[in-house]
């Protein structure tokens, strides 16, 4: 389901393209002085605005598709995490001490785990996407240690296939190949982001701005009527919540 905001975005477009046909409606008396609102720079402005929208969903499919991958194997590290720890516990000669380091890493995997769990999995916020990326870096080192402290000590050594220290090294591997994959699917996302609000949200030549001109401009024509002027006055265009 489309959230809120994405459905805003969209809006605001659909809404460009009703109040063009409008104005086109208005024949001759529409004839601004203002080149941000004839009836050529505003198709311009819908079209820019559109492939803007169509652009951001392209470059959303393989992020979201990379972020999903990266949430489920990070979850399986944390479980992995918690079956090493077990195991090197159980290891002959291994001290209360060794095993007491391997919790304090674990409990790092489990706060970080717990810090990217009050993010929108798939926010449009820079911030919070860098945020989140932060985590799952802190993640990726955090299980590093800990399979470097555990393959460390000779004894250990568990009969369990994907506890063996070179089972754990290649999910390692896997998991910054994962994180990596999520991070290059990003940089198209934040681009697209970039490029829509340009389009729509930049002061004065976005679309929204462009919007409120139109109306202002049409409202001033003696020879449109108050009836004429209503099919695009209550046509809305709408900036997304600022952040708090």
């Amino acid at each position: 389901m489309a959230s809120t905001s994405e459905t805003g975005h969209a809006k605001n477009v659909a809404n460009l393209n009703t109040m063009i046909s409008r104005c086109i409606g208005y024949g001759a008396r529409y004839a601004p002085t203002n080149p941000l609102i004839i009836i050529a720079a505003l198709q311009t402005l819908y079209t820019n605005a559109n492939k803007a929208l169509i652009a951001l969903n392209t470059a959303k499919t393989p992020y979201t598709k990379a972020v999903n991958a990266r949430q489920l194997i990070f979850a399986e590290m944390e479980k992995l995490a918690t079956r090493i720890l077990n195991a090197f516990d159980a290891t002959y000669e291994v001290t209360d001490k060794m095993v007491d380091d391997a919790k304090t890493i674990i409990r790092k995997i489990r706060g970080e785990r717990k810090s990217k769990r009050i993010l929108n999995p798939l926010p449009e916020d820079p911030i919070q996407i860098s945020v989140s990326q932060q985590s799952y870096d802190s993640q990726v080192q955090h299980y590093n240690k800990l399979v470097a402290l555990v393959t460390a000590e000779p004894g250990y050594d568990p009969n369990e296939t994907e506890l063996k220290p070179d089972q754990l090294i290649a999910f390692g591997i896997q998991l910054q190949t994962v994180h990596n994959a999520a991070i290059n699917a990003t940089t198209p996302y934040l681009q697209a982001i970039a490029n829509r609000n340009k389009e729509l949200y930049t002061e004065k030549t976005g679309l929204v701005d462009v919007a409120a001109e139109v109306k202002k401009y049409v409202k001033s024509v003696k020879d449109i009527t108050l009836a004429e002027f209503r099919q695009i006055s209550g046509l809305r265009f709408r900036r997304p919540p600022k952040k708090k």
